[in-house]
C-alpha cells in the first residue's frame, strides 16, 4: 500500500467517523440530597423490598385484579403508549441520518422515428431502446462535527422521556385505582353503618311515639326522635350519592362503561408494614425524576446542534450504474457510468440568527436544569411527607379503634336503659350520636391509613426495591 492510499484511508476514516461531537457532553448535575428520610429509623436496615407489583401486598385479590385490568384498559395509558411509539419512529429516523441512503433505479426507454427524410434533420430512422440501472446515493451529510450525532442523542433522550412519562402515568393510574377502590370499600361500610343507624333511629322513634301516645313523655321529645330519624335518612342518601360518584371515577380509570363495583370489606384489606429504614436512594426509581433528566439530556444536545450551524456542512451525492442500447449487452457488457458530487455549505453572514439559536438552546438547558433540580426536591418532600403521613395515619387508626370499641358497648347499654325508662331520651341520643361519630371516624381512619400507604408507594416510585430498574423501550430500528 503506497503513501497516497494510506493518506486516502485516513481521510476517509475521518469523514465517515467524524470528530468529537460539538457542544457540551452531558454530565449528571451534582445535587444535594439527604441520605435518609426524617420519619424513618436510620439506625436500622431495610430488609423488606417491594417489587413493582406493590398492590399485591394489600392481600386483596379483587384489588389486584382491578389494578391490573386498569393497566391494560386505561385509555390514557394506551394514548401514552402511542406517544412512545411515535417518538420511537422519530428516533429511528434520527438514527437513519448517520448512514448513507442508497436507492436503486431502473429504466427501459424505447423511442421510434419514422419519415425522418421529411424535416427530421439528423434523426435516425427506426426504433431505439435504452436500458439503464443504477444505485444512487441520496444527499448524505458527513457528520464531521457531530451535528447528526447530537440530533440522535436528543431524539433518544426525548424517546426515553416519553417512556418514563408513561411509567409515571402507570404508577399514578395504579395508585388512583387503589385509592378509589379503598374509598368505595369505605363508602360501602359507611352506608351499612348509616343503614344500621337508620334502623336504630327507627326503633327509637317507634318507642318514643308509643311513650308519647300514653303521655309518659312530652311532644317535643317525640318530635326530636322523628327529626333524628329524618336526619339518618338524609345521611344515608348522601353516602349513596357519594358512592355513585366514586363508582363513575373508578369505572373511568378502568376504561369501561358504568357498572356496579364490588369491593372487599375494608376491615379485610391488609395494611402493609413499612420498613423501619428507607434509604433516599430509593427515589432513583421515581420515573418523574427520570423524565426530568432525559429532558435535560435532550436540552444539552440541542446546544451542540445549534453550535454546529457555525461549521461547514459537507454533503455527498453520487451515482453508480450501467446503460446499454441492447438488452443482451445490458446483461453481458453494458456501459458503466458513475458520478460523485460533494458539496460544502459554510455560513458567512447570518445576522445573528445562529447566535440567537445558541442563546435560546442554552436558556432552554438552564430552564430544564432547574426543572430537574425541582423534580428531585419535590420527590424528597413527597416521600418524606408520605412516610410521615403513613405513620400518623396508623396512630389515628389505633386510637379510633379503641374509641369505637368503648362507645359500642355504651350504646348497647343505653338503648336497653332507655327502653326500660331508666335514662332520658336526650341521654340515650347523646350516646347514639357518639357511637355513630366514632364508627364513622374509625372507617375514615382505616380508609386514610390505606390511602396513606398507597401514597407512600407512589412517592417511592411504585415500591422500594433498590434493585429495580426503570424499563426502557426497544431502541432497535423499526420499533418493537
Amino acid at each position: 500500500m503506497n503513501k497516497y492510499s494510506i493518506s486516502g484511508s485516513i481521510v476517509l476514516t475521518l469523514l465517515l467517523g467524524g470528530c468529537a461531537a460539538i457542544g457540551p457532553d452531558y454530565t449528571k448535575p451534582d445535587t444535594i440530597t439527604p441520605e435518609s428520610f426524617r420519619y424513618t429509623d436510620a439506625n436500622e436496615s431495610s430488609k423488606n423490598a417491594v417489587n413493582t407489583l406493590w398492590w399485591k401486598n394489600f392481600e386483596d385479590p379483587l384489588l389486584s385484579e382491578n389494578i391490573e385490568r386498569a393497566l391494560t384498559n386505561n385509555q390514557d395509558l394506551q394514548a401514552s403508549q402511542a406517544s412512545v411509539d411515535s417518538l420511537l419512529g422519530k428516533f429511528d429516523q434520527a438514527k437513519s441520518y448517520l448512514y448513507p441512503q442508497i436507492n436503486g433505479n431502473g429504466s427501459a426507454d424505447k423511442k421510434g422515428v419514422s419519415n425522418a427524410t421529411r424535416g427530421g434533420y439528423m434523426l435516425q430512422e427506426g426504433d431505439i431502446s435504452t436500458y439503464a440501472a443504477s444505485l444512487s446515493l441520496a444527499s448524505y451529510e458527513i457528520d464531521l462535527f457531530g451535528k447528526v450525532r447530537r440530533a440522535n442523542e436528543a431524539a433518544r433522550a426525548l424517546l426515553l422521556s416519553s417512556e418514563y412519562a408513561k411509567q409515571t402515568l402507570r404508577v399514578s393510574t395504579a395508585t388512583n385505582v387503589a385509592a378509589s377502590y379503598v374509598k368505595l370499600s369505605s363508602l360501602n361500610e359507611q352506608i351499612a353503618l348509616a343503614e344500621e343507624n337508620l334502623k336504630a333511629s327507627s326503633d327509637i322513634e317507634q318507642q318514643t311515639a308509643l311513650k308519647y301516645r300514653y303521655g309518659s313523655i312530652a311532644e317535643s321529645i317525640y318530635l326530636q326522635s322523628k327529626s333524628e330519624l329524618e336526619s339518618s335518612k338524609a345521611t344515608l342518601s348522601q353516602l349513596q350519592a357519594a358512592k355513585i360518584a366514586e363508582e363513575a371515577t373508578f369505572n373511568l380509570l378502568l376504561g369501561r362503561n358504568p357498572q356496579t363495583v364490588n369491593t372487599t370489606n375494608i376491615d379485610a384489606i391488609y395494611i402493609p408494614e413499612v420498613p423501619a429504614a428507607l434509604p433516599s436512594s430509593l427515589l432513583a426509581n421515581r420515573p418523574d425524576i427520570a423524565v426530568a433528566e432525559q429532558n435535560l439530556i435532550a436540552a444539552n444536545a440541542q446546544i451542540g446542534i445549534a453550535r454546529a450551524a457555525y461549521y461547514p456542512s459537507i454533503k455527498l451525492t453520487g451515482m453508480l450504474g450501467v446503460q446499454s442500447l441492447e438488452l443482451t449487452n445490458f446483461i453481458s457488457n453494458p456501459a458503466k457510468i458513475w458520478e460523485v458530487t460533494p458539496s460544502v455549505t459554510l455560513p458567512i453572514f447570518s445576522a445573528g440568527l445562529i447566535a440567537g439559536q445558541i442563546k435560546t438552546a442554552e436558556a432552554d438547558h438552564n430552564r430544564t436544569l432547574i426543572q430537574y433540580q425541582k423534580a428531585i426536591v419535590t420527590a424528597f418532600n413527597d416521600a418524606d411527607n408520605a412516610i410521615g403521613q403513613n405513620s400518623k395515619a396508623k396512630e389515628q387508626l389505633l386510637y379510633q379503634t379503641a374509641r369505637t370499641q368503648a362507645i359500642q358497648k355504651a350504646f348497647e347499654q343505653s338503648k336497653l336503659q332507655y327502653k326500660v325508662g331508666t335514662i332520658a331520651y336526650s341521654d340515650m341520643l347523646l350516646v347514639q350520636q357518639q357511637w355513630l361519630q366514632a364508627k364513622q371516624s374509625y372507617l375514615i381512619a382505616k380508609q386514610n391509613t390505606l390511602i396513606a400507604t398507597i401514597s407512600l408507594y407512589k412517592a417511592l416510585g411504585g415500591g422500594w426495591d433498590n434493585k429495580a430498574k426503570l424499563p426502557e423501550p426497544n431502541l432497535l430500528p423499526a420499533g418493537r
